[in-house]
């Protein structure tokens, strides 16, 4: 009898699975430009509020509101949980793969295949037990009929579906990158844009007042506005809390200069061609050598633990205070009827509002959040460059292939050499990221400071392969011409 496999439960799911089939031939340079903004477009336009859902404010606040930032999530939409399913099911189940915790053979086709289809099952089943927590939680509000819970079942499961296909689209080779990775870099611009410049009138209080959501649109109309004095204008367009805020721009923008600033630290180690003499060069080890995906990885592990907090606090212990489970987890308070905010000792992964609430009212919220940020990170950054190919030893394999050497050392001792690199450009660059990532935090940022430092390392990846494709396509493309670009992209 053949051994069984956690990847082989997928196989009476493969008809029932959508597929987009891989390219024939390659897509031309002008054609996966279109295709990853398509792709990215429609994962915009999708975040059209629920049909369904009672317009009245349910006493069930979002729990995870400082989370939805960094997975592109935008709360009552059809991108109710954003791409979290798929960034959690790609790494983990990857992350799984690597340590021999789930069984697979890569150099078998057919064992990729299954891996791949297994891994957007697990990003489907994911969408269908979020969907259904938020409900029966009263997130949605109570005393739902079974229409609506099954129509809200049929646009989240359905819209994570699409999100899925969507990100297939870029990953088989229509568009560049990482199509998970470049949706929500495209969708985190879009809410950067719209958090300063945004014109959409909203209403902040009963009386009927409005504000603009852009920022900076919010201070020239406080300038002229009859209901504000000048000064009371531009203080409230600096401090106000249920809108972003001038302070809030003007920090995520300073988090993404530090990001582009950490992006040019790299060792460049002399290499030179054991096949042709006189062939020297330089290889590149970036500080950011695994990217953004410590951070990603530890904000994924912070959303289970506030999930499954959520789901035992709320759909179980129906937040009691006098419960034995909040006892134990803590209950939810509302604050100031916007958000969900939960006492200890849940709030020691939960970061404070306010660098003051944290420091002086919180302390200990303020070295566990750090600490636990800070250990999930480096740690996966470590097994991260050493499972997925970028570690010393895969890349002295590499360079044995293409006939490099590291000049002064011999072959043998290639990869002791990296090695004495990469784990420490690696750990680094991740405890760097992650420190501007709580930084923002603890200036109230609520997710959007780790959002633009994913957002800033993706961009940079991105446009380095589209560098990249660009040469190896002649530098012939119809959209440079039409934007005025020369030969060199």
């Amino acid at each position: 009898m053949a051994e069984f496999r956690l990847i082989d439960v997928v196989k009476p799911f493969l008809p029932l699975l959508p597929e987009v089939e891989a390219p024939y031939e390659n897509v031309p340079f002008d054609d996966k430009i279109v295709y990853t903004i398509i792709a990215a477009l429609i994962y915009i336009f999708g975040q059209v509020p629920l049909a369904g859902v009672s317009k009245e404010e349910s006493g069930v606040k979002d729990p995870i509101y400082f989370l939805r930032g960094v997975f592109a999530a935008e709360p009552k939409t059809l991108m109710e949980f954003g791409i979290f399913p798929l960034v959690c099911s790609g790494l983990m189940v990857q992350l799984c793969a690597a340590m021999r915790i789930i069984k697979v053979n890569f150099k078998l086709q057919h064992d990729r295949e299954l891996f791949q289809s297994f891994t957007k099952l697990f990003a489907i089943l994911q969408y269908f037990v979020l969907t259904n927590i938020f409900i029966w939680s009263g997130y949605y509000g109570y005393d739902l009929s079974l229409v609506q819970i099954g129509l809200l079942n049929v646009q989240l499961v359905g819209a994570g579906l699409v999100a899925i296909l969507l990100s297939e689209v870029i990953d088989k080779g229509f568009g560049f990158h990482s199509g998970v990775m470049t949706i929500n870099t495209v969708v985190i611009a879009t809410n950067l844009v719209s958090d300063t410049l945004g014109v959409a009138q909203i209403k902040v209080d009963n009386e009927g007042n409005t504000e603009a959501r852009g920022s900076l649109i919010n201070l020239l109309q406080s300038l002229r506005s009859q209901n504000k004095t000048f000064l009371g204008g531009i203080v409230n367009s600096f401090n106000r809390d249920y809108l972003p805020n001038l302070n809030t721009t003007f920090l995520v923008l300073a988090i993404g200069a530090t990001v582009c600033f950490l992006q040019c630290f790299r060792v460049e180690l002399p290499i030179r061609s054991t096949k042709a003499r006189g062939l020297n060069n330089v290889y590149p080890i970036r500080l950011l050598h695994t990217g953004a995906l410590p951070v990603v990885f530890s904000y994924i592990l912070l959303t289970i633990i506030h999930l499954l907090a959520f789901v035992l606090i709320q759909c179980v212990a129906k937040n009691d205070p006098s419960s034995v489970i909040c006892r134990i987890f803590g209950h939810y308070e509302n604050v100031n009827n916007l958000l969900y905010v939960p006492t200890f000792p849940l709030s020691l992964l939960t970061p404070p509002r306010s660098l003051f609430a944290g420091l002086l009212k919180q302390p200990l919220t303020f070295l566990v959040y750090t600490s636990f940020m800070l250990v999930s990170g480096i740690w996966f950054s470590y097994k991260w460059q050493a499972v997925s190919g970028s570690s010393a030893r895969d890349l002295a394999m590499q360079f044995k292939e293409q006939g490099i050497t590291l000049m002064g050392h011999r072959e043998q001792n290639i990869a002791k050499e990296l090695g004495k690199v990469i784990p420490v450009a690696s750990t680094t660059g991740a405890a760097l990221l992650t420190l501007v990532c709580i930084t923002g935090e603890f200036l109230g940022l609520k997710g959007k400071a780790a959002a633009m430092v994913i957002g800033v390392t993706t961009t940079f990846s991105l446009l380095e392969l589209i560098s990249a494709d660009y040469q190896q396509s002649g530098s012939q493309s119809a959209l440079a011409q039409v934007l005025g670009a020369s030969g060199r992209f």
